[in-house]
């Protein structure tokens, strides 16, 4: 006698994948959640409610896409002084203001520097 050593003798999917409506009406349910928070990998979710492949699929809508710098009329805002200043008063450092790393103006950038090296200095 052949055993067969099949676990699954009808071959069928033992999970049944979720619609494209039912995933987005998840997430329309917390609309400030990003797709790493239903993954339970992000900061406001640390339960898994939709897995990897759910997330990455093409068509859904996610309110929220993480952080972002903030910009209005071509203008940056700077993160300490919260001031909208044009690109050119960001200082071109290592980064630079062309890939939106750096936030921080100029003025309150020399500011900031002064504090750090006499905090540290005494």
């Amino acid at each position: 006698m052949v055993k067969n050593f099949n676990r699954n003798p009808k071959g069928s999917n033992q999970w049944i994948t979720r619609s494209d409506e039912e995933i987005q009406k998840i997430i329309n349910q917390h609309p400030t959640w990003t797709k790493k928070d239903f993954r339970g990998e992000g900061k406001n979710n640390k339960t898994k409610i939709l897995t990897r492949s759910e997330t990455e699929r093409q068509g859904l809508v996610f309110k929220n896409i993480g952080n972002q710098k903030k910009y209005k009329n071509g203008k940056l805002q700077c993160s300490i002084c919260k001031k909208f200043k044009s690109l050119d008063v960001f200082p071109n450092d290592k980064y630079g203001s062309t890939n939106k790393k750096r936030s921080n103006c100029s003025e309150c950038d020399t500011i900031r520097s002064k504090e750090y090296y006499w905090r540290n200095k005494y």
